[in-house]
């Protein structure tokens, strides 16, 4: 089964032309998030390729699904931090100057990967946050591992041997 993928993030205003070809650009050209001009030397940005687009209007990103969903939240996070929050890094810059650096993102992706594992983003006013869930038990029950027997009732277990 191949990931499926839920949702969309809003952009308000809408990105331009420019904005939106190179968001477009940066997608298609292979290299991940550290190569570029912003993300250079920075360790916090995410070592994965752009997989958010831009619908034609620019009004919105949604997921192409060319990258693993784990990669949802750090790279919306560097969308915002890097090109279009109104903070970015490439507010100033003079390769940049097209770019208005005042959109505000609010939405929600979700993404069910080939792993079973579940992958959510949410950004609220710029805010991005993120979380992933365990896949689903193939019998529908508890996930934990659990002990093949249960104990008697007058056994305690003051710490488990996991821990």
């Amino acid at each position: 089964m191949d990931d499926v993928f839920i949702g969309r993030i809003e952009v308000r205003p809408p990105l331009n032309d420019t904005e939106r070809a190179h968001l477009a650009t940066l997608g298609a050209s292979g290299s991940t998030l550290r190569g570029t001009p912003t993300g250079r030397g920075d360790t916090s940005v995410p070592f994965a390729h752009l997989a958010w687009e831009a619908c034609p209007s620019g009004c919105c990103l949604t997921w192409n699904g060319l990258e693993h969903g784990k990669h949802l939240a750090e790279s919306l996070r560097f969308l915002v931090q890097h090109l279009f929050g109104p903070e970015a890094r490439v507010a100033g810059h003079p390769a940049f100057s097209a770019f208005t650096c005042d959109h505000v993102l609010d939405g929600l992706v979700a993404a069910r990967g080939r792993d079973g594992r579940t992958y959510v983003v949410e950004a609220s006013r710029n805010r991005v946050s993120g979380r992933d869930g365990r896949p689903a038990c193939a019998q529908g029950g508890d996930q934990r591992r659990g002990r093949a027997r249960p104990r008697p009732a007058n056994v305690i277990e003051f710490r488990p041997r996991r821990a």
